[in-house]
This record gives C-alpha cells, structure tokens and sequence, in this order.
C-alpha cells in the first residue's frame, strides 16, 4: 500500500508538515502578532513631549465683550439762542468760551472784530468803535455779523462784553423793556454781587439791570446809531441782552460768570415755552 495516500481520518496536512488545525492557529498567531506590533510604534498622533494628555472636551465659549454705556441724549433745545463774542478787542472772556458754548448747543457767532482781539484793543483797525455801526454794513466786520443772524435768526441774543471802568459788580443791559428775562436771571445767579447801579452812557439802571425805555430806543433807532444788541432786537424783534462783566475779575471768574449767565438765560427761556 502506498504511504503517500492520504488518510481519511487525518486532517489534510500542509507544506512543512503542518495540519489545517495547526495552520489557522499560526495565522491567528500571526495576525495577533503584527497588531501588537503596530501598536507598540505608536499611533499616528502624539501628545505634545511633556505635555498633558489631551481630552475630549468642548471648546470654550468665547467670552461676551461688555456693553458700551449709553452716552446721554443730548437736550433738544427748541428755540435758538445765539451769542456774539469780541465785539470790544479788548473784552476777551466771551470769546475765550465760545468753543465750550458751540459744545453746549449754542449757536454762536465771533470774534466780531479779529484784529480786535489779536491786538488787544477796543476798536477796529480804522480807529472806529464797532458797536456803534451795526446799522452800517459796508463795514465787513458788520456784515458778516449781518449774514450770519440772517442766516441763524435768534430767538434770543446775548451779546459777552466786559466792563474795564471797574465797576461794583456784573450787570446785564436788556433791549426789550416789557420782558422780566434779566429779572429772572439775576435772581437765579445769587452767588454774584450785581452792580448797584449799573450805568451805559445817560441810561442808568438798577439792581444789575439796565433797560432802555422805550423813548430811548425809538431815539437809538431815530438816530441810526445801533449797538449790536439794537440791531437785533429792532431786525428780529427779539429780546436781546449785553452781558456785562468787571474787566479786572480774575479771568477763570470772568469766563465761568459768562458760562454761567448764557447757561441760566437759556434755562428760563426754554422753561417759558414748557408753560
């Protein structure tokens, strides 16, 4: 009988000797083997060397930027108020707060006479007195006070000036003698001692207060010599005022006592129309 015949009841042999049972034991073995093998050099991504081992968290909500404070709302002023400053050279407080009254929602208009006020003097170039001509616009300096109230017309006008005679205290020349606006404004502003009695020219006041008549304004106008106060109360028909202060007060005491009076001015006007 042939030895190389195949026994039935024997499993079928491989090359090298090995039986089928044998043979699927290796590949298991060796399958086994090289995933060993392919674990041990390390997996594809590595941890930073020293560093944590990263976990699977989620990523962190971006922080909230915070909210901007509203700035205040403005006040809606409803009736223009309009300040001139630098009609006198030499009386240089309105001028020196006319930016803080432009940021106060004023409407303002000056120096009325430049070379005024860069030369520190009362008068214009050609020697004349700018606030008796206001009636005159052939002078430009007159005109364009003339362009810009016609452009702006004022419910209101206050004109800054400073008084260099020293006198007793401030005061306040008011065109438009039926309104108790410069009454109402002194009685605010206590902390001021208000000139006694307060003179411009042959007109003499009282109590900080000086009103021409109305016999002294229909004269003004009769004359054609206008202040600029005058001009505007007779063009626009408007109360107009001439802040006055003492030219030798400390000028920070000067410019806030011009702040102060258009401020409360404003305050009462407006107050009136609420009524």
């Amino acid at each position: 009988m042939n030895s190389d015949k195949a026994n039935p009841s024997e499993p079928p042999r491989l090359r090298g000797g090995y039986t089928f049972n044998s043979a699927g034991t290796f590949l298991i073995a060796l399958i086994t083997a090289l995933c060993v093998l392919t674990a041990c050099n390390g997996p594809t991504r590595h941890p930073a060397e020293g560093g944590p081992v990263p976990e699977n968290k989620p990523a962190p909500e971006k922080p909230k930027e915070p909210e901007k404070p509203k700035e205040p709302e403005k006040p809606k002023w409803t009736k223009r108020v309009v300040i001139t400053t630098g009609v006198h050279g030499n009386e240089p407080s309105g001028y020196l707060v006319q930016e803080q009254l432009k940021e106060l929602g004023f409407c303002v208009f000056g120096p009325c006479n430049p070379w005024g006020i860069k030369h520190n003097k009362r008068e214009l170039e050609d020697g004349r007195d700018l606030n008796r001509f206001f009636q005159d616009d052939t002078i430009p300096q007159v005109k364009a006070v003339h362009d810009f109230l016609k452009a702006n017309p004022p419910d209101l006008l206050l004109d800054l000036h400073e008084d260099p005679t020293k006198p007793t205290g401030p005061y306040l020349i008011q065109n438009g003698p039926k309104d108790k606006l410069a009454e109402e404004i002194i009685a605010a502003l206590t902390e001021y001692e208000w000139a006694k009695e307060p003179a411009w020219g042959p007109v003499k006041g009282k109590d900080g207060i000086i009103k021409p008549t109305a016999t002294v304004l229909a004269w003004q106008k009769y004359a054609n010599v206008f202040s600029l106060g005058a001009y505007a109360y007779f063009t626009f028909n408007v109360t107009t005022i001439t802040v006055e202060v003492p030219g030798d007060w400390p000028e920070d005491k000067r410019k806030q006592y011009q702040l102060k009076v258009c401020q409360k001015a404003r305050d009462i006007f407006e107050a009136r129309q609420k009524k």
